[in-house]
């Protein structure tokens, strides 16, 4: 849980006491490569901290095919936001690509987290809205680029990702067939 407290630690100070708390609310669990971590028609019932592994987050689109929501990498938090605030069945699914280790902070540890005082209140809310944030920053950068410098932006900012994930699942998180992702390495191999 060492990688989880300094998670935590980058979003401000917090008195010892208080992050032990917000740590004791959490549990350690891993995946094996293929393992669900979500199902259709669950409801979502916690936050994840990653550690270590890559996940895929996806749908079905009205034809059948699935269609990829991101692919979730070590060292981020994530959660299915709708199902887990609202307590609704997800038709989303996330499963892991590799083996996972993440923490686990349960709807009952949250809640208790954000009732116990203020500063763990704000603190959480602070978190909350990163993820939130972070969601928005990532969908309007990759409106804002070609299908070819989102894979390069990839290539930069997560290289690991790009030799982990398979290329069908790469090419679906940033929008295009896998041929178009197969001609676009060509064409920078070749450069």
């Amino acid at each position: 849980m060492e990688m989880l407290r300094r998670f935590f630690e980058g979003f401000g100070p917090l008195s010892a006491p208080n992050m032990d708390f917000l740590l004791n609310q959490c549990t350690e669990g891993t995946l094996n490569k293929g393992d669900k971590l979500i199902q259709p028609s669950q409801k979502v019932d916690s936050i994840y901290f990653f550690e270590s592994g890559f996940l895929h987050y996806y749908s079905y689109s009205n034809l059948g095919e699935r269609v990829t929501l991101k692919v979730i990498s070590p060292n981020s938090c994530w959660t299915i936001m709708d199902s887990f605030f609202h307590q609704k069945s997800t038709m989303d699914e996330c499963q892991a690509l590799t083996d996972v280790q993440y923490c686990e902070l349960k709807r009952s540890g949250y809640v208790a987290i954000k009732s116990e005082n203020q500063e763990l209140a704000n603190f959480i809310q602070t978190i909350t809205e990163y993820i939130l944030s972070a969601k928005v920053v990532e969908a309007n950068k990759n409106s804002k680029l070609s299908v070819e410098e989102r894979y390069l932006d990839l290539l930069q900012n997560n290289p690991a990702m790009v030799q982990e994930v398979p290329v069908s699942i790469i090419a679906s998180y940033i929008g295009t067939s896998r041929e178009t992702l197969h001609r676009i390495r060509r064409k920078l191999t070749a450069a």
